[in-house]
Parts: structure tokens; sequence; C-alpha cells
């Protein structure tokens, strides 16, 4: 799409944040692309002119966050030192994208086990493992070292979606200036008191 006009990009990302709004409250199935146009002030023909269907739309959704995720993960990996110090910061970066973009969050792992949209979500969370596995700095195995990953993964989604949903029944209160430091300093202790267990078996 980047031979788009300035015009019809801003439409297409307008398009994109209204759907991600709708999708995050009303899941996959729920949602249409009538639901969609309407809520952005457009005719569903001009929705067309930019995704095939309400799949691509939702997977172009998806796309963005995990890129950004992923993105944000690398850059700020960069400038910490030791392992350790990588995956904490991670868990920071993590936290501070969940709480900032939460409709995101909720389309990830509240609504993405839902139909034709269920690979969406584990994509990203191999992609979140293979992230981290150069990190697990213990001497085991690479399979062993990928489990490991696959866990810690599993640790910081759990956090998150305990988090997401604490939030919808209170209402969607602004979440304190702390909030996502508090999630990632939790998270990263109960991750690197199993990391220190962790031995060849």
């Amino acid at each position: 799409m980047s031979d788009l006009r300035p015009d019809q990009r801003e439409r297409r990302d307008l398009v994109l944040r209204v759907a991600r709004e709708v999708f995050a409250e009303r899941g996959f199935q729920a949602t249409t692309m009538d639901d969609i146009a309407r809520r952005a002030g457009f005719t569903k023909p001009i929705l067309y002119q930019y995704f095939e269907s309400k799949t691509s739309l939702y997977r172009q959704i998806v796309a963005q966050t995990a890129a950004a995720l992923l993105s944000q993960l690398d850059e700020a990996v960069a400038h910490a030192d030791t392992p350790r110090a990588k995956i904490e910061v991670a868990f920071r970066v993590y936290f501070e994208m969940v709480v900032r973009e939460p409709d995101a969050f909720r389309i990830l792992f509240i609504h993405s086990h839902e139909g034709e949209t269920v690979g969406e979500l584990r994509n990203l969370e191999l992609g979140l493992v293979s992230f981290l596995e150069p990190y697990i700095n213990v001497a085991i195995g690479d399979d062993h070292r990928r489990q490991i990953a696959a866990g810690v993964v599993g640790i910081a989604e759990g956090a998150a979606v305990a988090w997401l949903v604490q939030q919808h029944r209170k209402g969607w209160p602004t979440p304190s200036v702390h909030e996502a430091q508090r999630l990632a300093a939790r998270t990263a202790t109960l991750a690197w008191g199993g990391l220190r267990a962790v031995q060849q078996d």
C-alpha cells in the first residue's frame, strides 16, 4: 500500500484504528464490515477499496501490533548489557505496550482464538519465543531452551490477560503511570525465580 496518496493512506489508517476498536469490543466473529464502516463514517465499498475482507483487515491489525512489539523489543534490548537485563527490559517494553494499547492486546489475547483467526496469536507467540531464546543464559540443550522461553512468554501473556480482564471489569479506568513497570516487575520476579531453578535434565 506504499503507492497510496497521502489522503488515501490517512483514510486507510483511520479504518485500521476504528476496526481495532470494534474488534476489541466485539471480537472477530461478532464484528461485520458494516459495523466498522458505520463507526468510521464511511460506506462499506470504501472499506473494500483498502481491504478485501474482514479477515484481511483483522490480520493487518494483528501484523501491525506484532511488528511494532518485536521492533520495540529489539531496540530496547540493544541497550542492555546482560541476558538478565535484556529479559527485564523486554518485560518492561512488553507491558508498556499492553497498557498503552489495550485494544490491540484485547484482540490478540481475548478474541484471537476465534475461527479462522486462531493462528494469529500463535504466530506472535512463536516470534516472542524466538526473540527470548538467545537470552535464556542457562547451560541446557536447544529444545529445552526453547521450551523455557515459551514458558516465559506464557507467564507474560497470562499476566497481560489477567490485567486486561481486570481493567474491563473495572470499566477501563486510566492506568497509573507506574502500571506497566509494576506488571513487569512482578512478572520478572516470577520468571527469574523459575529460571534460577532450571538445570540440564
